[in-house]
């Protein structure tokens, strides 16, 4: 991934070359790249690209072979489709295109690249993800031993927006060794807090929190939007805690284990802008330009960054895990 620009509206992709390989539906009209992976090779290559996987809505990918060949396979409406790409070859894959890598040599390397295409910018949160706190049973418990009894008996797959009425201080059942409970807080004051859970039915790492902690904040963004103060509140918090898990907890460890700088510096820039246009989100500008850089930032760290995280950090993933999960939500913001 390139570092970001200086400022999120100027950033301007390359240009198509003549070695492009197009699909079906050809290429964004106005691609503006969000993000590029480092280079993968056999030894490196995520698990997650050698099974069925496809972009997202307004994001598409493009794969470029820097050494050697692959082999990739893709689904269109006439069924699965083989390709071979040779060294200097590029593929790119629209949103909604079901792909995989299924060989490449020893030798080969590729990287892959994260666009957007800017005739369909972000004017609100994912569909998906605006629905996460929509949809969710709200619940109010009294005491420690109620939230307890709440946790165990929530049903796999299933997710409550909890208010307690005691400190969020005197809970201390979030950090354990083995993950399957999502704890997102969104408020906290003296007395009382507002957590979203959910179970899994499975096991869930750090890559999958940290971009499940996206989706709750751009959850909470849909309803900030429409004026909820409820869901502004939350979204402030929510967001914060996140900037914070990110810069004070996952950054440093990433460096420490040799992560790129430039990329930690790039992204801690757009936190910056974040935390500026989140003050003036009563202002059209600085929304669009919130809501255009909050997309492509979650898509990017995703994608990109956390796979390298969890690559860097090695067996530490699973106690930035249960820290990141333990972090407060800053105090003193809007309980129901």
């Amino acid at each position: 991934m390139d570092p970001p620009a200086n400022h999120p509206e100027t950033h301007q992709p390359a240009a198509p070359t003549a070695g492009a390989v197009t699909g079906l539906r050809g290429e964004p009209e106005q691609p503006r790249l969000l993000g590029r992976s480092r280079a993968y090779t056999l030894a490196n290559l995520p698990e997650r690209l050698r099974q069925w996987h496809a972009p997202r809505i307004n994001r598409w990918e493009r794969l470029w072979v820097t050494g050697g060949s692959l082999a990739i396979e893709y689904l269109d409406a006439s069924g699965t489709i083989g390709a071979e790409l040779a060294l200097g070859e590029n593929r790119w894959f629209a949103p909604g295109t079901r792909w995989r890598v299924v060989h490449m040599a020893p030798d080969s390397h590729f990287e892959l690249e994260i666009h957007a295409d800017a005739k369909g910018q972000a004017e609100a949160p994912q569909p998906l993800r605006s629905t996460l706190l929509e949809e969710a049973l709200s619940v109010a418990v009294a005491d420690v031993p109620a939230l307890a009894a709440l946790l165990h008996a929530l049903p796999l797959g299933e997710r409550r927006v909890v208010h307690a009425r005691f400190d969020l201080g005197a809970w201390s059942g979030t950090a354990t060794g083995a993950q399957t409970l999502f704890w997102h807080p969104l408020a906290a004051a003296p007395g009382c807090f507002t957590v979203l859970v959910a179970r899994s039915d499975r096991l869930f790492d750090l890559r999958a929190y940290l971009g499940r902690d996206h989706a709750v904040i751009e959850a909470a963004l849909g309803g900030a939007l429409a004026s909820d103060a409820n869901y502004d509140a939350w979204l402030r918090a929510t967001l914060e805690r996140h900037l914070q898990i990110e810069e004070e907890l996952i950054f440093p460890a990433y460096l420490a284990a040799g992560g790129n700088e430039a990329w930690v510096k790039g992204l801690k820039d757009e936190h910056a802008y974040l935390r500026q246009y989140l003050c003036e989100l009563d202002q059209p500008i600085s929304r669009r330009r919130f809501l255009r850089l909050l997309d492509g930032h979650d898509e990017k760290e995703e994608r990109v960054i956390y796979p390298d995280v969890v690559a860097h950090v090695g067996a530490r993933a699973a106690a930035l895990l249960d820290a990141a999960i333990a972090w407060p939500v800053p105090g003193a913001t809007r309980v129901p």
